[in-house]
């Protein structure tokens, strides 16, 4: 894979975009655009068989989960900064010239405003990176769930 593709899959922070929920063509979306094929009109069967399935009342607010997962637009925190959220790494990296954390001579930094959980996973995931480099660190990390400690 191309370190552009590579950059547009991995935040700067670490963390990968490809398995983020908001991340468009990421493993989240992709899976729920296929589940949402593969389910096809089985809200027209539940319909049809009232109290077939156990499950019946609730596949509504499940297929909405779906069809949000599924539609979803982020292009990644390099081009998105994280779903506009007010994480200052994109923008910092950016403005060092660098392409991730582990690059800066200040890192580990106070200036992202983690909570501790969070800065503990940024300074694991950068140092991983740092030992094994981008391409081994993203066939490693897109096994894992995004939401995994």
């Amino acid at each position: 894979m191309e370190k552009i593709e590579l950059l547009r899959l991995i935040a700067p922070c670490g963390l990968l975009c490809f398995t983020c929920d908001a991340m468009k063509d990421g493993v989240i979306n992709e899976s729920a655009k296929k589940l949402l094929y593969v389910l096809g009109s089985y809200d027209s069967f539940l319909e049809s068989c009232p109290g077939s399935r156990p499950i019946s009342g609730k596949y509504n607010d499940f297929k909405e989960v779906l069809e949000y997962l599924a539609n979803v637009k982020c292009n990644g925190c390099r081009v998105d900064h994280c779903m506009d959220s007010n994480c200052i790494v994109p923008e910092c990296t950016k403005n060092r010239n660098i392409d991730f954390c582990y690059e800066c001579k200040d890192f580990p930094c106070a200036k992202t405003g983690f909570p501790d959980g969070l800065k503990e996973k940024w300074i694991r995931k950068n140092n991983k990176l740092k030992e094994l480099g981008i391409e081994k660190f993203f066939e490693e990390e897109k096994k894992i769930p995004h939401y995994a400690s």
